[in-house]
This record gives structure tokens, sequence and C-alpha cells, in this order.
């Protein structure tokens, strides 16, 4: 009779077992972005884009490794495009135990967050927004976005194309990317005959540009380039115009239309040219099926647009969920190790068009991928590809 009760006992523990639901187990993640400030245009979609792609992953089943199956929760940290405020939002989503890190987009936060994951090689940070230089080390620091050389390569397109004898310059000092390319640029151009008349600089939140301006007009440049953000840029634009200029302005920035037109009138921008890399709304205005789920999941979930920068984001997730599913772990060295041999191959979801590496590999060695940029011009109330070929 005991023997019995003990075999039916058993069979009733685990008819129990047997009835629980399978729980997943909990990643937390972590972000760095500009969610407000002068910078939240690009920073709050990048964010929301994180969300998408992890309610997408944990919709579908989370991530396996390891035998498990990971659900994703997000920590936000909202660096304000502020330096100080972005080491402290840093070192917050570490020591709330978030062992991925996605971003940040401002180049003048970026160079202060690398000594803390230089400090903490057990988190891996997957930069997705800056053009900063320096800022990836392959081992724990991988970046899905260009380079700030991807971003002047068709600048220096567009000089040569154009044939411009004498063009000036003017920098953001708070863009790091911009400042440590500045000589790069100048040189690249003077070597297809652009000779660089003027350099002036200028600030993030600057509204009077009128003795920048001055000295360039002086000069009488065929073109002026300016190395800012979309809003310093209108206001350069239209101050330009108002004291005389009248040769060709360049813009080298990724610049929402709604964020132009706040500052200067769909007139005033007619024929701008503009270097960046393309985005979401180029990708489906040529029908890439991968921009179009994106876009339409986005619009779907937020009621709004995808921002500019939001596909970096959002390939970013989906470039850690490789990783971690290629490395069977989650443990942070395996991962990185994944990381570093991650083929194009193995991602033919993302939204960015990324160029293989001779290898076939997604990042090089010091963790940066291919993506250039490309010309555009302002037509109609937005940008549109400009061809030079």
């Amino acid at each position: 009779m005991r023997k019995h009760l003990a075999c039916m006992l058993a069979i009733a523990g685990a008819i129990s077992m047997m009835s629980v639901p399978v729980r997943s187990a909990e990643l937390l993640v972590g972000e760095i972005h500009p969610i407000t400030g002068p910078a939240s245009f690009y920073g709050a979609p990048m964010s929301n884009a994180i969300k998408l792609a992890i309610k997408e992953i944990n919709d579908a089943g989370g991530i396996k490794a390891g035998g498990e199956s990971y659900t994703l929760t997000l920590l936000s940290g909202d660096d304000q495009g502020n330096p100080t405020i972005g080491v402290a939002a840093l070192r917050k989503v570490i020591g709330d135990g978030a062992k991925y890190i996605f971003g940040t987009l401002a180049s003048g936060v970026a160079p202060a967050l690398k000594p803390v994951m230089d400090a903490n090689p057990d988190v891996t940070q997957i930069v997705d927004g800056t053009l900063a230089p320096g800022i990836v080390n392959g081992k724990n620091i991988f970046r899905n976005q260009t380079t700030q050389l991807g971003y002047d390569a068709p600048i220096v397109d567009l000089v040569k194309f154009k044939k411009y004898k004498s063009v000036a310059v003017m920098t953001d000092r708070f863009h790091s990317g911009n400042m440590g390319n500045e000589q790069k640029i100048v040189d690249a151009m003077a070597a297809n005959g652009a000779e660089v008349v003027a350099r002036e600089y200028l600030k993030l939140n600057d509204t009077d540009f009128s003795a920048q301006l001055t000295n360039i007009a002086a000069k009488k440049p065929d073109a002026i380039i300016l190395r800012t953000y979309p809003n310093e840029a209108a206001l350069i634009t239209k101050q330009s115009r108002q004291l005389g200029y009248d040769g060709q302005i360049i813009w080298n920035a990724l610049s929402p239309p709604a964020t132009v037109l706040k500052n200067i009138s769909d007139a005033e921008m007619d024929g701008i040219l503009n270097g960046y890399a393309p985005e979401i709304s180029d990708y489906v205005a040529l029908g890439q099926a991968n921009a179009i789920k994106m876009a339409d999941a986005y619009k779907a979930m937020f009621n709004a647009d995808p921002g500019e920068l939001s596909a970096l984001s959002y390939d970013a997730v989906y470039i850690l969920k490789a990783a971690i599913e290629k490395a069977d772990s989650v443990e942070n060295d395996k991962v990185n190790a994944a990381l570093q041999q991650l083929k194009v191959a193995d991602l033919p979801n993302l939204v960015n068009p990324y160029e293989a590496h001779p290898d076939g590999r997604l990042f090089d060695d010091q963790g940066e991928v291919i993506f250039t940029g490309t010309p555009h011009i302002w037509k109609d109330g937005r940008w549109h590809p400009y061809p030079i070929q």
C-alpha cells in the first residue's frame, strides 16, 4: 500500500511539474541615448526602435542560448546630449544589472563613456549613433554606425563632382567626430583641387553666426560646408543668404525634414546639398522589404514615423541576438567573440545594407562596419538622393 501511494505521489508530482509552463530567464540590456534635450529628435526614436525590436524578439519566444530562452528587459538611460549626465546614466544602468548596452548618439558624449566601458570588460556595448573616432575597441565595444569618414566621403565626392575651386568649412566644436576628422576632410578636398579658404567654428545651440559668415563671405568661396547639427545648419543657411552669400551650401548632417523646417522655409532650403548615410525613408522609397516591415511596425506601435537613425538602433538589437545565439551563451566574453566573427551573411533581416569586410565579417578587428554616406539634395520639403555618377 505504501509503495503504491509513493508511486502515485511521484506520478502526480511529475504531472504537476509538466503542467507548469517553462519560464523564460530575464536578460537585462541598457541604452544610453538623448531621449530628452536638444538631440531628442534623434534619440527618442532610437529608444523606441530598441523597444520595438525587443518586443518582436520577446513575442517570438525570446533569445535561445545554453538551453534557456531569454526575454529582454530594457533599462533606459537618458544622457540629454551631456557627457556628465551620460556617464552617470551609463554607471546606473550597469549598476542595475545591464550587461549589454546600446548607444550613444552624441559625439560629445561618447568619448566620456569609453573609459567606463574600458573599466567594465564584462559589459558589451554596441554603438548605434555617434561618429566619434576612437570609441570602439573590437573587444567589448562595437559600432554598427558608419564612422565620420563614412559621412565625409560624399562631401568630398560632391566637391570633386561640382569642380569647386574654393570652399569654406564651418565645424561644430562640440561634435568630436567632426573636429577629429576636420583636417582629413580639408586635405581630401585639397587633393581634388578645392582650396579651403576659411575654417570657422560654432557650438551646439549657437544662434548668431554673423561674425563667422562675414569672414567667410569676404573670401567668396564657391561653397560653404556646414559640419554641424540640423538646427544650427538651418540658421547658418538662413543667415548666410541674409548676408548676401549666393554660393552653394552643403550640409554634412543627417537632418530630419521636420527639424530642418523649424528654423528655415522650404523655399530657402531648395537646392541645398547634403551628405549622410541613407536612412529608413530612403530604403522604404526604394522598396526594401526589411525597411518597410520595420517602418510599418514602428508606426503601429508608436503612431509615428521612425526617426532617421532608428534603423541603426533596431539593427543593433538583432545583431546582439544573432551573436548570443551564435555563442549559445549570454556570457559576455563568449558573445564578444561571436560578435567578432559574425558574418554579414548571418544577418539577412537587418534594415541597413552593410558591406562585408574582405573576410565576410560584419565587424573588423577594431569593431567597425562598412557603411558609407551618399549625396542628397533638398527638393519639395525633403532630402532626395543626388546622383553624381
